[in-house]
């Protein structure tokens, strides 16, 4: 029976050492190189063998592969990766760069071919310290990462007609504003984000700063719109739409402490009740103290402040139809 226990813990403790190992990240190249022959499949190393090295990043996650271990390994969110910090060490912090030198010297591996680290990963080490260079004037420069950076909203104009043929413009001017929004926000929206610079920071984006505008989506919305009315010869009304998403920002922002009604200081609000007005078009947001244990619940509006509501009340508010809510705010707050 001894004999059977001492057997039991040998094994639960070589297959807590094993699980160990396995989500341990590799110290550097070298070791992820011998990770990697048992973790991938046979095909997926004849996939990494035909592909040509500046596509190899493709195979992993998240960019257009399923692949996860050198992600897994590289990720800012993994905290612990040894590997990462051996790469950022080299010079390399780019995640896609990351996966890209380790995929490389892997495939040598496989092919039979000496892995020269320095060699792989001098070339990636150059175009980050040229990104570093641009980061010193990203705010001012025309180019960044490779890609030209518009100044203004009529730049973007240009740039956009450029990249989309005639017979393109042709349809989308056939589109209606919100169709034409709906199907580029995500897609061409992204590009527009990533590839000029709004996120990280661009002379585009520092156009929109100081007209009050600090979201990227935001940026976005404006420029899509606004493309879109300056095919269709529109009147583009960028002030409005620029006021639009400041106040979208402020109906939407919970009720901080120091505008609580008077003797409440404890009340929490999780729950919002969206809504348009009807007179300017303008976003409207009623948030719902989510913490009562009373019949009583407080109401907060940007628009129209304070109002404590029965449960009741607030049951009906919640059942109204989006067209008309603000007609039935309008009577709670006695605005008529």
């Amino acid at each position: 029976m001894r004999k059977l226990i001492t057997i039991f813990i040998l094994v639960l403790i070589l297959g807590q050492l094993s699980y160990g190992q396995k989500r341990k990240t590799p110290k550097d190249i070298k070791e992820a190189i011998t990770r990697l022959q048992t973790d991938c499949s046979d095909s997926l190393k004849n996939i990494i063998v035909e592909t040509k090295d500046s596509y190899l990043f493709q195979l992993c996650y998240p960019w257009k592969g399923d692949y996860r271990t050198i992600y897994d390994w590289t990720s800012s969110k993994n905290k612990r990766s040894v590997l990462r910090k051996y790469l950022i060490n080299r010079g390399i912090s780019n995640n896609k760069h990351q996966q890209s030198i380790i995929l490389i010297a892997f495939k040598k591996s496989l092919i039979g071919v000496n892995v020269n680290e320095i060699e792989i990963i001098e070339p990636f080490k150059k175009i980050e310290n040229n990104w570093a260079n641009e980061d010193l004037v990203r705010y001012t420069t025309d180019t960044i990462r490779g890609v030209y950076i518009p100044k203004d909203l009529e730049d973007c104009f240009r740039r956009i007609n450029e990249f989309w043929a005639d017979s393109t413009k042709t349809e989308i001017k056939s589109w209606t504003e919100d169709e034409f929004t709906g199907r580029t926000h995500i897609g061409f929206g992204r590009w527009m984000r990533n590839n000029w610079q709004l996120w990280g920071g661009s002379r585009l984006s520092k156009y929109f700063n100081e007209k009050g505008v600090s979201h990227p989506d935001d940026m976005t919305g404006i420029i899509l719109d606004s493309y879109h009315r300056h095919l269709n010869g529109k009147e583009i009304a960028l002030e409005k739409q620029i006021e639009y998403y400041q106040i979208y920002w402020k109906v939407n922002s919970a009720p901080s402490k120091d505008i609580y009604p008077k003797g409440s200081r404890k009340l929490e609000f999780d729950m919002v009740i969206l809504y348009t007005l009807n007179e300017n078009n303008m976003p409207g947001c009623v948030h719902i103290q989510s913490n009562s244990k009373s019949n009583k619940v407080w109401i907060y509006d940007f628009h129209f402040g304070w109002k404590q509501l029965t449960k009741d009340e607030l049951y009906k508010l919640k059942s109204t139809a989006y067209e008309i809510r603000e007609k039935a705010l309008i009577k709670i707050f006695n605005k008529e």
